[in-house]
């Protein structure tokens, strides 16, 4: 139990330390975008939404309450994953949606939104640019909705 508590939170650690250098390097280095082949490039965009760019508000008031909401939300994983971790389950999945969340809560709250940068292009289709951070939630909740599945 102790060992997967000293991986857990190395875990965290470096992917929250990924997540905050490269959201800094992005800040300081994509005025303009860099493209690095035809279908991968880096450009600079601040989300004051959620995934996807749902729940986009311009207005400060609904802003708040969205940061407010997925703060909510956080302390709802974090009591899970300790529960989970208590019992002792794995919480590889809850913590990749805690330092997620957690780093882009972050933005919200220092930069006024979510530093964006990472762009994929398929074909003339443009995925929603992404950060460290936004990734390692879908892999989280990938690895929650395994899991699910495994348990039925």
């Amino acid at each position: 139990m102790k060992k997967n508590l000293v991986f857990s939170w190395l875990l965290f650690f470096l992917i929250f330390i990924i997540d905050r250098f490269t959201k800094i390097w992005a800040l300081h280095n994509l005025q303009v975008p860099l493209s690095i082949t035809n279908w991968f490039s880096f450009e600079l965009m601040l989300n004051r939404g959620v995934s996807l760019g749902l729940l986009h508000f311009e207005h400060p008031v609904g802003f708040f309450f969205v940061g407010v909401l997925i703060l909510s939300i956080l302390c709802f994983i974090i009591m899970w994953a300790w529960r989970v971790y208590r019992q002792g389950g794995i919480i590889v999945g809850q913590l990749l949606v805690i330092v997620g969340g957690l780093s882009n809560l972050i933005d919200r709250i220092y930069y006024g939104g979510v530093v964006d940068f990472i762009a994929f292009s398929l074909n003339g289709f443009y995925f929603p640019l992404f950060n460290i951070a936004d990734l390692a939630i879908d892999v989280g909740v990938l690895i929650l909705i395994l899991q699910n599945m495994r348990n039925k």
